[in-house]
């Protein structure tokens, strides 16, 4: 009895743990991240890109600059021809079983509704003072998900805007929860006065 009490005990202990968290700081930003999560460097080209690597081993980048890519701009379908499926590796063929796709002799004719294989799909919600894009795949595990904002600063017709995307591929729906719940707590204090 003594012993069923003690293991009892520790397993509520040991469940009962949340994780450990660490902020970190880019600089233009800090994010708040589980502690096994580590930071990756990238050398940019025209904007500032780095990013966190997770305990699972999956990479997290961010591009911050004019020319950050918001994934709903250019819709992205799971239709193929059947001569585009034809030359996909057997991996890439394996990994769509799991999709809603469909693959059609000819795209131009077929008759399919776009919004019914759309890649993305996104919800509207905040990060600090800004309005932002959560973007998730509509087939769990199989695109990215993350974040975009579309002007930090600057904007108008005749400037450039500030834009950040911060996007992880192919996560696993724990890796997801965690890295969302990462994105809403950044903090853009060189943005938000």
């Amino acid at each position: 009895m003594r012993k069923t009490l003690s293991i009892l005990i520790l397993t509520l202990i040991l469940a009962c743990q949340k994780p450990e968290y660490k902020t970190v700081d880019f600089k233009a930003f800090k994010i708040t991240v589980p502690s096994s999560w580590n930071k990756h460097k990238i050398k940019g080209i025209d904007s500032y890109v780095s990013g966190l690597i997770t305990d699972k081993n999956d990479t997290l980048i961010f591009d911050l600059g004019w020319y950050s890519h918001d994934l709903t701009k250019n819709p992205e379908l799971l239709v193929f021809e059947e001569s585009e499926y034809a030359e996909f590796t057997t991996e890439q063929k394996e990994k769509l079983k799991g999709t809603k796709h469909l693959v059609v002799a000819d795209y131009t004719s077929a008759d399919f509704q776009a919004k019914d294989y759309l890649k993305y799909e996104f919800e509207i919600d905040s990060i600090d003072c800004f309005e932002a894009k959560f973007i998730k795949p509509r087939n769990k595990g199989f695109g990215a998900s993350g974040i975009y904002i579309d002007s930090l600063k600057g904007g108008g017709p005749n400037s450039n805007k500030t834009r950040l995307s911060f996007y992880g591929n192919n996560l696993s729906d724990s890796t997801q929860v965690e890295f969302f719940r990462a994105l809403k707590t950044i903090k853009l204090t060189k943005y938000c006065e």
